[in-house]
């Protein structure tokens, strides 16, 4: 399927071949006051067909690997037709960044980067880096749909987003146990980095009400209808977008865990047969810690990935949203909700033990390096560090998962 856009100045041409689309400008509104925030540049199918909604199309354009091709669209309406006195903001996959020129003389915010739980978990290392690049080109880095499931939240540490979009289904029905995880894990992360909160879905005075009561800002939806042209849009009371914070660009994590953690911090010397009995204890701690939790473990070498290892991994899996195991010899695949890596016997990596726990409100790392010494296997030496620090949590996490990609 081919996306032809369809300008309503114009006539159609009679030889475009493909599927019409047409665009709009949906208001995005602060909660409180109802003054113009922002704009948010959508796409639409034909207005009596299934792709009538900008959210249909975009699952339609996915589904079909067209997304790319639907967002160089949705940036050409914005870069055409640009909108006076507010941010006009422009969602895309990541995938779709790099093919876009995005210069911004007017100092707007322009285009918003949009990260899904799925591109983490499937690449995390072209991600990570993919985030870094955006926000030195002066991009707004955005996660979409939080709270629609666990994963979206694990990702707010790791990204640190500039937005967080909040999913339509949490204002389409009365507060439960997963609306108020979601509400304590978005309140942690806009306290620790100030992000933006924008709640989709705001189609009722209910859903606004809704929206404030989880915190949001500003909101989106039917009670603030989509217009066909940027004039059309009431520009009375206006309240732009905050400039977003200022983040410095962590440089890329070359290091590895261990020698993150243990800097101002003295390691202590043990035995392997205590490593193992902390490290069982903090795997249980990220197994109640909350299903937006990611784990990551590295074993040095698969055969330390045993079947005892494995089986309690197996049921901390079904409790969080990401659980991660790296060793040499071990495989790029998925299994029973665990996701395995390789190590490259020549990475650092692999004179390291690391549990690395990370959720909204606990975040651990246990990190240890091989002695080589002793010479039964729970006998073995190791110098480690435990820190519960989450800036040092949050890197190390990072070292491990910025080294792995997908074959």
């Amino acid at each position: 399927m081919v996306f032809v856009l369809s300008d309503p100045t114009r006539h159609a041409d009679p030889e475009a071949a493909g599927l019409q689309v047409t665009p709009s400008y949906a208001p995005v509104r602060r909660l409180d006051s109802g003054a113009l925030a922002a704009v948010e540049v959508q796409l639409r199918g034909p207005a009596d067909g299934p792709l009538a909604t900008a959210e249909a199309l975009r699952v339609a354009a996915r589904t079909m690997s067209e997304k790319r091709h639907l967002d160089r669209l949705k940036w050409s309406v914005a870069q055409s037709r640009p909108v006076r006195n507010v941010p006009a903001l422009v969602a895309m996959d990541l995938e779709s960044v790099e093919s876009l020129d995005v210069p911004d003389s007017e100092g707007l915010r322009r285009d918003i980067v949009v990260i899904t739980e799925e591109s983490l978990t499937a690449n995390p290392s072209r991600t990570l880096r993919a985030v870094a690049d955006a926000r030195r080109s002066g991009k707004v880095v955005a996660v979409d749909e939080v709270g629609s499931r666990p994963q979206s939240l694990a990702l707010l540490p790791l990204v640190e987003p500039d937005v967080i979009i909040l999913a339509a289904r949490l204002l389409a029905h009365r507060a439960d146990t997963d609306t108020a995880r979601t509400a304590h894990a978005v309140a942690a992360q806009v306290e620790r980095t100030g992000a933006l909160v924008i709640a989709d879905g705001v189609d009722s005075e209910l859903c606004r009400r809704r929206a404030l009561g989880l915190g949001a800002t500003y909101g989106l939806g039917a009670l603030y209808p989509a217009v066909d042209t940027p004039e059309q849009l009431d520009e009375e009371g206006i309240d732009p977008f905050p400039p977003a914070p200022v983040r410095s660009v962590r440089p890329e994590e070359a290091r590895t865990p261990f020698a993150i953690a243990s800097v101002g911090r003295r390691p202590v010397h043990s035995l392997k047969r205590l490593l193992v009995a902390m490290s069982t204890n903090l795997e249980k701690q990220a197994g109640a810690a909350g299903p937006e939790t990611i784990v990551l473990g590295t074993f040095q070498y698969a055969r330390h990935f045993g079947e005892r290892t494995r089986a309690r991994w197996q049921y901390m899996a079904d409790r969080i949203a990401y659980a991660g195991v790296y060793g040499v010899g071990l495989g790029h695949y998925a299994e029973a909700g665990i996701h395995h890596a390789p190590l490259d016997p020549d990475d650092q990596l692999v004179e390291e033990w690391n549990v690395v726990v990370l959720g909204p409100h606990f975040a651990c790392v246990l990190s240890a390096v091989d002695l080589h010494r002793g010479t039964a296997d729970l006998d073995r030496e190791f110098d480690y560090v435990v820190s519960y620090d989450r800036d040092t949590v949050v890197r190390c996490a990072r070292s491990i998962m910025d080294r792995f990609t997908t074959t």
